[in-house]
């Protein structure tokens, strides 16, 4: 019996210049699977990326390799959708390997739980495969990533199915018809938080998202967003997407709440990039996301609005018991790093 189609989309940027590409085909098209496809959407390398997928995918005929036109990874992920003829859509960083088991167990979970719309297994992490890597995503009131487990020993406390309020970007899956349902990843997101708001949306239509910790995956985590080449470019894009997550997705009093002090962190951090760090261009970062979503508030409103329209409800106890509750100390720490 053939299992549902899989279509296994990778999103590329300069994967032969970080030695990240191969060895990450070599895991993702020999998965221990008998149905699927796979999509590599390459965002603009200017290395030898394309050259060499090209190549690779000449005699393959179920391996697709998409070119977009500009180096936006949300864009980038949706082409990939759009080509892609899944019943799900297992999406992942190139700097990935997974376990022989992954798709059979995530699928089966799937069709188990028609509610299910996004799921993660247990990411280690490649080098040291004792240290989690990522068991979840979550985030405070105030717009603050957190990765579940980071760094901690793998000890078995995150070997339990469990509701997350979102998964990891760089190896996830989601369910077709309900990406289609929700409209994709923003495009304007750019890079950072795309993955938060689509879970947060497909929350508040009564979905599920889920760690199934059977599924293995290694990551080098951040071998991408941290090389030099694009670090500064990222960190505008995060700022400006954890304040348009918020506007899009927060209840009205949680949002009146919360913007005002965000935006107050933002001004003072710029600040102590310029006076104490002397890092200009880290600390202007602070201050163009503002501008821009300012810029864009009437179409970020729009995107709030449209949401509802698509019957879904506020952000309620259900969903909030499921963010951090980090300290605001702490909170100041990571907003500075």
């Amino acid at each position: 019996m053939k299992n549902p189609l899989i279509t296994i989309i990778i999103s590329n940027l300069n994967g032969m210049d970080l030695n990240l590409l191969p060895e990450c085909l070599d895991s993702l098209t020999k998965p221990n699977y008998n149905n699927w496809e796979l999509i590599v959407v390459d965002n603009n390398s200017t290395d030898g990326s394309v050259g060499y997928l090209k190549k690779r995918f000449a005699k393959l005929p179920n391996c697709i390799l998409i070119q977009n036109p500009i180096n936006m990874y949300s864009q980038g992920l949706n082409l990939g959708a759009k080509s892609a003829k899944g019943d799900y859509l297992a999406y992942f960083n190139n700097d990935v390997a997974v376990h022989k088991n992954y798709f059979n167990t995530i699928i089966k979970e799937f069709l188990n739980d028609k509610s299910l719309a996004i799921a993660q297994g247990k990411l280690l992490n490649l080098y040291k495969k004792g240290l989690i890597d990522s068991a979840g995503e979550t985030m405070d009131i105030f717009g603050n990533p957190v990765t579940i487990g980071a760094g901690e020993k793998d000890k078995g406390q995150f070997d339990k199915i469990e509701d997350i309020l979102s998964a990891s970007g760089s190896a996830c899956v989601i369910k077709m018809n309900i990406f289609q349902k929700l409209g994709g990843y923003d495009p304007d997101y750019g890079i950072g938080y795309e993955d938060m708001d689509l879970a947060l949306r497909a929350r508040r239509l009564g979905l599920k998202v889920k760690r199934f910790p059977k599924a293995i995956v290694f990551h080098k985590r951040a071998s991408t967003d941290l090389a030099k080449f694009i670090r500064v470019k990222v960190k505008w894009h995060f700022n400006k997407n954890r304040l348009t997550t918020m506007i899009k997705n927060y209840p009205p009093k949680t949002l009146m709440l919360t913007i005002p002090i965000t935006l107050s962190l933002y001004l003072g951090i710029a600040l102590y990039e310029w006076v104490v760090r002397r890092n200009w261009n880290i600390g202007l970062v602070r201050i163009t996301s503002i501008y821009w979503v300012i810029s864009k508030t009437g179409k970020i409103l729009k995107k709030r609005r449209d949401i509802s329209y698509k019957g879904a409800k506020s952000l309620g106890k259900k969903e909030f018991r499921l963010f951090s509750s980090k300290s605001f100390l702490s909170l100041l720490g990571d907003f500075v790093r």
